[in-house]
C-alpha cells in the first residue's frame, strides 16, 4: 500500500512528475528482499508487543469508564516506547546479522 501511494503522490505531484512504470521500476532495482523481511520480521514483533501490552494493561483495569480511558491512554504510550526501544535493537540485530 506504501509503495502504491508513493507511485500515485509521485505521478500527481508537479513538482515531482515521476511516471508509475518509471516509479515501479526504479523500485524494484532499488529495494531488496532484506528491506521487505525486516519489514515483516518488525511488523510481526510490534504487533506482538502491541497485542500483549494492550492485554496486560486492559486486564489489569478496575473501576468505571473514567478508568477505562486511563487504562487505553497508559496502554497506547506503553506500547509506543516499547516498539522504539524494540526498533533500536531489533535493527541492530540485523545489521549484526547482516541482513539490513
Amino acid at each position: 500500500i506504501g509503495w502504491f501511494g508513493g507511485a500515485v503522490v509521485s505521478a500527481v505531484n508537479p513538482d515531482i512528475h515521476v511516471s508509475m512504470s518509471v516509479y515501479f521500476r526504479n523500485l524494484s532495482e532499488l529495494v531488496e528482499f532484506s528491506d521487505v523481511l525486516n519489514g515483516l520480521v518488525k511488523a510481526m514483533v510490534f504487533g506482538v508487543i502491541i497485542s500483549i501490552v494492550c492485554c496486560y494493561v486492559g486486564l489489569k483495569t478496575k473501576g468505571g469508564p473514567r478508568e477505562i480511558g486511563t487504562s487505553v491512554t497508559k496502554a497506547v504510550v506503553l506500547s509506543f516506547i516499547l516498539i522504539l526501544v524494540f526498533d533500536y535493537y531489533i535493527t541492530r540485530l540485523l545489521i549484526l546479522l547482516n541482513l539490513d
